[in-house]
């Protein structure tokens, strides 16, 4: 049953009413019930029960909530806090489709019960906290965004922008509270928590306008630059178009970065681990290169870790930054950061970073990283002016130039690698030709050193200039039989 019902007589509205007058104690009473496994129940569907009950009674539903916040078990008050989020929709959705000021009081009747809760004794209370705050982020900021879409809403609704102030004033405190929490189960949850908000994927905002027949298309949030709201946006757009915005403002991710900082120095491998995959979400809720670095230095600082689990994901990491930067800020990123980092790499005296640089490489082409790059900065230069060097062929290059190193593992690895970019290379004939030749030297090299050379070496370059070779068969198959290509060229390979 809910409370957005259409026009109905008064003997009717009388009846519901009536209703859920007789419901609500018996939901009251439910919340009292000395069964634990009751009272988590309740605690579960309070936001179903206030779209249920209505409008009139929300204020009831928002005591009940407080106090199975409060209640003895853990697991209730865990379940009471993940319904938090839940529950605020509901009234601030409301709030604005009544165009009433009651979404600012719920917020402010639940957040100081949230603030208590980061002292609860229960790392699992803590830990449902730490998912629940960063749900309610995203809804804060994602409901900012649906009272401006609409044309001429802007001074309407601007009581509602209220509550984004709990943003800074508790919400980012709270979640810097918990990432120094001393339960790795607690920290691990706050870093997906401020993961997600950043990219603005964990919640979809339903909600209605005055004046609209139909609920307004979801609003998904993403962490991407490449669409900009415009002043005056059309009334069309938002039911045609998903909106596009950062959670986490320039200002509120240089607040989280010490705390980001401080868990990468954790004396727990998984916190570090966690700690640097945030960064690639991160990264799209800023479009300042300063700000950028310092998240990338996160993953540079643990690509030197003793662990080789943090090691790989802080360099996929790094590498994966530039996909949540929109316009050209992937190519920004891809030149300016990645690439010196990656040459660094593979001059290092230490086999293990070496071994990173090639895993790096790895990435960048099978994530189609630098031709995404590559795309982005063509469609930025003008026509007249000259193509930069490709740098998938820069990757290429780079991973050839170990295959005389003087570490098995690493020489081992180059073979490896360059035989599993085959595919994303196939594109290009010249490219595919390049590592032929180049797993071509690594086989004479390695079968010229003493003893015949490294068996393990020999057998995974055999295996990816197999590979390679059949890629270049396969390629020039497709081009003999293409219509489009010249019969003189057909010729010419054919007698190949």
């Amino acid at each position: 049953m809910s409370s957005r019902l259409p026009a109905r007589s008064d003997s009717t509205f009388a009846e519901v009413y009536l209703l859920q007058c007789k419901l609500l104690p018996v939901a009251t009473r439910l919340a009292e019930d000395r069964a634990a496994s009751v009272r988590l129940a309740v605690a579960a569907q309070c936001d179903r029960l206030c779209a249920a009950l209505g409008d009139h009674w929300f204020a009831v539903i928002i005591d009940l909530l407080q106090a199975l916040l409060g209640d003895p078990d853990e697991r209730v008050r865990s379940e009471a806090v993940l319904c938090l989020p839940r529950l605020a929709e509901n009234v601030l959705t409301s709030a604005v489709e009544q165009n009433a000021k009651r979404g600012v009081s719920v917020l402010e009747s639940l957040l100081p019960h949230m603030q208590k809760l980061a002292k609860d004794p229960s790392s699992s209370v803590r830990a449902a906290l730490a998912t629940s705050s960063g749900e309610l982020l995203t809804l804060l900021v994602g409901l900012s965004v649906v009272t401006e879409l609409d044309e001429g809403t802007q001074n309407k609704y601007a009581e509602f922008k209220e509550h984004l102030r709990h943003v800074d004033e508790m919400l980012i405190p709270l979640a810097q509270q918990l990432l120094n929490d001393k339960d790795v189960e607690v920290t691990s949850a706050a870093l997906r928590a401020v993961t997600n908000a950043s990219r603005g994927n964990v919640k979809e905002l339903r909600s209605r306008l005055p004046g609209r027949n139909n609920s307004v298309s979801l609003l998904q949030f993403n962490s991407s630059r490449d669409l900009d709201l415009p002043q005056s946006p059309k009334a069309g757009r938002i039911e045609n178009q998903p909106v596009v915005v950062p959670v986490l403002s320039e200002h509120q991710i240089l607040r989280l970065l010490p705390t980001l900082t401080d868990l990468s120095n954790s004396p727990l491998w998984r916190v570090r681990q966690s700690a640097v995959e945030v960064v690639p979400a991160l990264l799209g809720c800023t479009q300042q290169l300063p700000t950028r670095t310092a998240i990338a230095q996160l993953c540079v600082t643990l690509m030197g870790d003793s662990v080789d689990a943090v090691r790989k994901t802080a360099a996929e990491c790094l590498c994966l930054g530039g996909g949540s930067l929109g316009g050209n800020g992937g190519g920004e990123w891809l030149h300016e950061i990645v690439l010196p980092v990656l040459d660094k790499c593979r001059q290092s005296e230490l086999s293990k970073q070496r071994l990173l640089c090639l895993k790096m490489i790895e990435v960048l082409i099978k994530k189609q990283v630098c031709a995404c790059s590559e795309a982005r900065s063509c469609s930025s230069r003008s026509v007249t002016s000259t193509p930069e060097k490709s740098s998938l062929r820069d990757l290429l290059e780079m991973a050839s130039s170990l295959s005389s190193d003087k570490t098995v593992n690493v020489r081992l690895n180059v073979g490896r690698v360059l035989g599993d970019v085959v595919d994303e290379c196939s594109s290009s004939r010249e490219n595919i030709e390049f590592i032929i030749r180049s797993l071509e030297e690594l086989l004479d090299s390695e079968s010229s050193r003493a003893g015949g050379g490294d068996r393990d070496v020999l057998y995974f370059t055999e295996c990816s200039l197999s590979r390679a070779q059949r890629a270049l068969e396969t390629e020039t198959s497709v081009y003999l039989h293409s219509s489009s290509t010249p019969p003189r060229r057909r010729l010419a390979l054919a007698e190949i």
